[in-house]
């Protein structure tokens, strides 16, 4: 019987979750004063669910709660009791003990917790307050929409998996992919008839091997709207912890990542939020005085962008101020004339460790460690992040995530003995280095494409590979904020699917390097973070519109466009 009990437990748990979210965010559309009328049943049939299903199990506490609940939601209804914020934040407090009750359930501590009999008194103290009526239709309508839910069901089209199960399934796709380009490199060399027959049965094979990996990767999917929502009441509570208003709005949810990326980046998104509010959006009566709602608006916007995800994480606030950073950049000493830098480059400081504007430090903001800890956590999945700000009328965070972190197209390259991979989703084009671009042996130089002075950078010389280029090297134009510069390698080798593996403790801060990966020969390859890689090397490189009146030098000669 007891194992019955933990997997009925189980169950509930899975179902409780999802309940205890769903009534929370319909908690927070009430405050935007639309369909409250909809929303206060969605509130009501929800708690009027979980109560049910806690008192089937056994679960008292978590029952007595929701009946709580029920009754000032019932007055609500009725109108004996105003909709006003306190009441909103009572049964937002509510939900919060839900949660902790069925925490407890998951630690096997079921009924040891006494914190809700303080938000039950409250309840019943706000019922109490109401004035007394008769029952209206509503009512009525509202218990019957919860009797018969599974009237209309059908039968079982999900079930849920834990995440570790879809890890250990992703790290056999990666270990199979390795074997099948092992396999695909040894067929190679074999001639013949027997060799094209192998070779076609590979192809089948490969197209196989590839329709699993993705039906594992979709899998692992989910869409961010979810993810996005749960921050909803993150915002609206942070905003009157601070004496702000705001809502949080949800632009294409539908759009889906790994499950692996979303926890990633969970801690770096609160940290966005948070300084949106602390930083952005301007107090009400400020808001008033600049002609705008009282009520800032955050918006998540997601977006399918180069084989990756586009998050653009925007506020309606006051915007960043160019004098502000360039006085406490120019005090930092980070450089000697802030003020002639461009929008980007003097943004881009603010992810400085320690650098903050804030004039006090709170329990919000203003220790100066937020963007210093988002830009390392973005970068530490293989993302890249950016500023766009205007004074008085917001700022957007540009944010590029990979969809999965367990495998990525790559372009490998060769640099001598060595071999390293460049994630295709940075890459613009190849092209031949033109003669005479670099200085024998140097890093750092400057070629001509299409008119303009490219940076480049020699990867043999940056990585302190020794020996000698060849005569003839190749370039692969990769995208930098918005610009572009050359990777100058020995020979390119192709694209393929790579399997990222994670490095050891002593290679996770080597800069440009995010990962390594095994060739179809065996062999170990790097696969560089080709954002971590060229911002420090060329920052101070040549602008690039500096050789403009060297256009009429001779351009890249015998690349193929990527």
């Amino acid at each position: 019987m007891d194992t019955d009990r933990d997997e009925l437990l189980l169950t509930f748990m899975a179902e409780a979750h999802e309940i205890v979210d769903e009534i929370e965010r319909a908690l927070l559309q009430l405050e935007a004063g639309h369909d409250v009328y909809d929303v206060l049943q969605r509130v009501f049939r929800a708690t009027h669910t979980l109560k049910g299903t806690a008192g089937s199990v056994g679960l008292g506490s978590l029952s007595d709660l929701g009946h709580a609940a029920e009754d000032v939601i019932e007055a609500l209804c009725r109108g004996d009791l105003a909709l006003t914020t306190p009441v909103v934040s009572l049964l937002l407090e509510t939900v919060d003990a839900a949660r902790r009750l069925v925490a407890d359930v998951e630690r096997g501590q079921v009924e040891r917790s006494t914190s809700h009999h303080e938000v039950i008194a409250r309840l019943q103290e706000a019922r109490r307050g109401a004035a007394a009526a008769p029952q209206g239709a509503w009512t009525t309508s509202a218990r019957r929409a919860t009797e018969d839910d599974a009237e209309g069901a059908t039968g079982i089209k999900s079930i849920r998996v834990v995440v570790e199960k879809l890890d250990r399934m992703a790290d056999l796709i990666g270990e199979l992919t390795l074997g099948r380009n092992r396999i695909a490199r040894t067929l190679g060399a074999v001639r013949g008839e027997a060799g094209a027959a192998l070779r076609d049965e590979m192809e089948e094979q490969d197209r196989l091997c590839k329709e699993l990996e993705e039906a594992v990767r979709a899998a692992r999917m989910v869409p961010v709207g979810p993810w996005f929502r749960h921050y909803e009441r993150t915002v609206r509570d942070l905003a009157h912890a601070h004496g702000r208003l705001a809502r949080l709005v949800v632009v294409h949810g539908n759009v889906e990542v790994d499950t692996a990326v979303v926890e990633r980046f969970r801690d770096a998104l609160t940290h966005l939020l948070r300084n949106a509010i602390c930083h952005g959006i301007e107090a009400p009566e400020a808001r008033r005085a600049a002609g705008k709602d009282p009520c800032g608006t955050i918006t998540l916007h997601a977006a399918h962008e180069r084989g990756g995800i586009a998050l653009r994480i925007s506020d309606d606030g006051a915007g960043m101020s160019r004098e502000r950073i360039a006085a406490r950049v120019r005090a930092l000493g980070r450089h000697p004339a802030p003020g002639a830098l461009s929008d980007h480059e003097l943004f881009s400081l603010v992810f400085e460790p320690g650098f903050s504007t804030a004039t006090e430090s709170s329990h919000l903001a203003g220790r100066g460690m937020g963007m210093d800890v988002v830009r390392r956590r973005v970068e530490s999945i293989q993302g890249t992040i950016r500023i766009e700000s205007r004074e008085g009328h917001g700022t957007s965070l540009l944010i590029q995530l990979p969809l999965t972190l367990a495998t990525i197209e790559g372009l490998s390259v060769g640099i001598g003995d060595e071999r390293y991979v460049i994630p295709l989703r940075a890459v613009l084009a190849c092209c031949d280095l033109p003669r005479g671009s670099l200085a024998h042996g140097g890093a750092q130089g400057l070629m001509v494409r299409r008119g303009r002075a490219l940076p480049c950078v020699r990867l043999r010389a940056l990585f302190g590979l020794g020996g000698s280029p060849p005569p003839d090297e190749r370039v692969v134009v990769v995208a930098l904020d918005g610009a572009e510069a050359g990777l100058v390698v020995d020979s390119l080798e192709g694209e393929a699917r790579t399997v990222v593996k994670p490095l050891g403790q002593l290679f996770r801060r080597v800069p440009g390097i995010s990962g390594s990966t095994i060739l179809g020969d065996g062999s170990v390859a790097m696969i560089l973070d080709v954002d971590a890689l060229l911002g420090g090397v060329l920052r101070d490189a040549v602008p690039v519109d500096a050789l403009d009146e060297r256009r009429s030098a001779p351009s890249a000669a015998g690349g193929s466009p990527g």
